[in-house]
């Protein structure tokens, strides 16, 4: 993820799909498919991260984490 631009987890997600759309393809060679599957690990973490944060920030709104 660009450190520049503002994470969209909506985005994120985004690009994940389109990367599953590309991996089901049969033409991609191996080079290819080991950047998807790494690009996709990679977004994959990051939305997992936002997800945590999320869940603490709602934890922390409702004093459950307390």
């Amino acid at each position: 993820m660009n450190n520049n631009t503002p994470f969209s987890y909506d985005s994120t997600l985004s690009r994940i799909e389109e990367i599953v759309k590309q991996l089901e393809e049969d033409n991609k060679g191996i080079d290819e498919l080991s950047a998807l599957v790494r690009e996709a690990s990679s977004l994959i973490k990051d939305c997992k991260a936002k997800l945590r944060s999320t869940e603490e920030d709602i934890q922390k709104a409702f004093g459950e984490g307390q």
